[in-house]
């Protein structure tokens, strides 16, 4: 009986098999027991629908020091490894990571490399793939890996008592300088999110599928055989391997400043200002806000950032002229850093004016600051008592 009972199982696993290769244009690995199933996909440097380019032109100082590398390392286009997860969960606990997407440069073509498990116990079969990739490359590259697929990863090692040192590697995490440079530009920074606003791409719902149904579309899978059902798992894992190569060549290609190809509207310039101001540098982020304000990009925001360089500079003649056009798009700001200057030339009337405008303005909002409104009567208060001996009253 168990002797029938494991040949139909052996057929079982022959018949998926045949059905993957048949439907993915894959192949399995070599290992005897429990293979992984793999498939590859070649492209000349550009995202094959929209032409995205999938390196960068140069990668600049600024990105490198965001990451935590010396400002002279050289990143060739084969020391770079993309990985993507898919799972069949969001925790550690028992989540498998049925699904490693891998992109890596070989012989001037980007490939998007998948590893599935038609099985959860190919899982240690993958992971030697996985590590065969990681001892050849040296700069991981993710979007959200730091958070979720490295600590999934590390989960999943251990548990198949496989020691590897993913912590010690340089990894590039994508999601972190996307929340620098768009979070005040777009509803979120989710992948595909930036996809939408900031690629221009728009993933097809016949082809692709929401990540929140793919844990239960691999449980499916497992119950049926149905190879078909994994189609659009692997176009999304793809789309994701894409893209993040993608944002890392757009993000590369346009920090850098003055831009090499003039400015690009996807690029929120006052975030890469605050980026440089960061990493202390004054002077490019001065140049980037001043070339905004010369292009009529007019924001109190920007006005008001400005100001605040000029004055730590020294520049009090131009921090003056930028907290005046802050104070007049009514930014708080900059009306509070106008009245400072002022008072502090002596113009009283005009900063108590400027002072009495803010604590309105603190009034009327929907939640109230005790400290602030405490701190602007105290100043005008402090102006009227000035104005007052000056009159002689």
């Amino acid at each position: 009986m168990n002797i029938e009972r494991e040949d139909y199982n052996l057929e079982l696993r022959q018949l998926i098999r045949d059905t993957l290769r048949a439907t993915l244009e894959g192949d399995f690995s070599a290992h005897a027991d429990f293979p992984y199933f793999c498939t590859r996909a070649f492209y000349d440097r550009f995202t094959e629908v929209d032409g995205l380019p999938l390196y960068p032109q140069e990668i600049p100082e600024v990105f490198l020091q965001w990451a935590g590398l010396d400002p002279g390392q050289r990143i060739r286009p084969e020391d770079i490894l993309v990985l993507d997860l898919e799972t069949t969960g969001l925790g550690r606990g028992q989540t498998i990571a049925f699904m490693i997407g891998l992109g890596y440069f070989e012989a001037g073509r980007y490939v998007v490399e998948q590893l599935f498990l038609p099985e959860p116990e190919a899982e240690a079969s993958s992971f030697d793939r996985l590590i065969e990739l990681l001892e050849q490359r040296t700069v991981l590259i993710t979007f959200n890996g730091k958070t979720f697929d490295i600590p999934i990863l590390e989960s999943r090692l251990l548990y198949n008592h496989i020691w590897l040192d993913l912590r010690s590697k340089i990894h590039i995490d994508l999601l972190h300088l996307a929340r620098r440079l768009w979070k005040n530009k777009i509803p979120s920074c989710a992948l595909e999110t930036i996809e939408f606003y900031i690629l221009g791409y728009i993933r097809e719902k016949e082809l692709d599928i929401e990540g929140g149904l793919i844990p239960q579309t691999y449980f499916q899978f497992l119950i049926s055989g149905e190879a078909e059902l994994m189609r659009r798992v692997f176009v999304h894992n793809q789309f994701d391997i894409l893209h993040t190569a993608a944002l890392f060549a757009l993000i590369c290609d346009s920090v850098g400043y003055p831009p090499a190809q003039g400015f690009d509207h996807r690029i929120d310039y006052h975030a890469l200002a605050k980026l440089y101001l960061s990493q202390k540098n004054p002077e490019t982020a001065r140049a980037i806000l001043t070339d905004l304000l010369a292009q009529d990009h007019v924001s109190g925001d920007i006005a008001c950032e400005l100001g605040l360089i000029n004055k730590k500079e020294g520049d009090l003649e131009a921090a003056e002229s930028c907290f005046a056009l802050a104070s007049s798009l009514d930014h708080p700001g900059g009306m509070l850093e106008h009245a400072k200057l002022l008072e502090k030339r002596r113009e009283y009337p005009n900063a108590l004016e400027l002072a009495q405008k803010l604590l309105r303005w603190h009034l009327n909002r929907p939640l109230i600051s005790e400290r602030q409104v405490r701190e602007l009567e105290k100043r005008v208060l402090r102006l009227q008592n000035k104005l007052d001996r000056i009159s002689g009253r």
